[in-house]
């Protein structure tokens, strides 16, 4: 098992997840997760056996973690509708996401000679950055 503690993290301070739902799934007391949550117990000081039980309830699909790209994607979106797109776009990806572990998409190009100097562009067809986006921003 690969634990990825930002992960972890985000779910244990979710307060949108009661203490009571993780309770039940993982075994992890509610007093510990209020703890956590209120800042009476550092994150840091979990047991690996509470980190691990988390991470596994992650792997198994019940949760979901997404990224905004509303407005990117709506930009793409009005771009493509006005025909300034081609087959293929140029993206640029933004610093390793710890969180979605992976390099986020935070601009594109239509051509390579509008590559600015210093951008690293990859070369995706249009409907795959469209649905990378979609995907990586669906909440389900």
């Amino acid at each position: 098992m690969i634990i990825n503690t930002e992960r972890v993290r985000m779910v244990l301070l979710n307060k949108a997840i009661s203490g009571y739902a993780l309770w039940k799934a993982t075994g992890i007391s509610e007093g510990s997760i209020s703890k956590l949550r209120n800042g009476k117990k550092r994150f840091e000081d979990l047991s690996l056996e509470t980190i691990m039980k988390i991470q596994a309830w992650i792997d198994a699909g019940h949760y979901t973690f997404s990224y905004d790209y509303s407005d990117l994607l709506d930009e793409l979106t009005s771009d493509i509708e006005e025909g300034l797109t081609g087959e293929y776009l140029y993206v640029v990806r933004g610093e390793y996401n710890e969180v979605m572990e992976k390099r986020m998409i935070i601009d594109y190009y239509y051509t390579p000679d509008e590559i600015e100097e210093g951008d690293i562009a990859e070369k995706m067809l249009t409907a795959a950055v469209v649905e990378e986006m979609q995907k990586d921003g669906s909440i389900f």
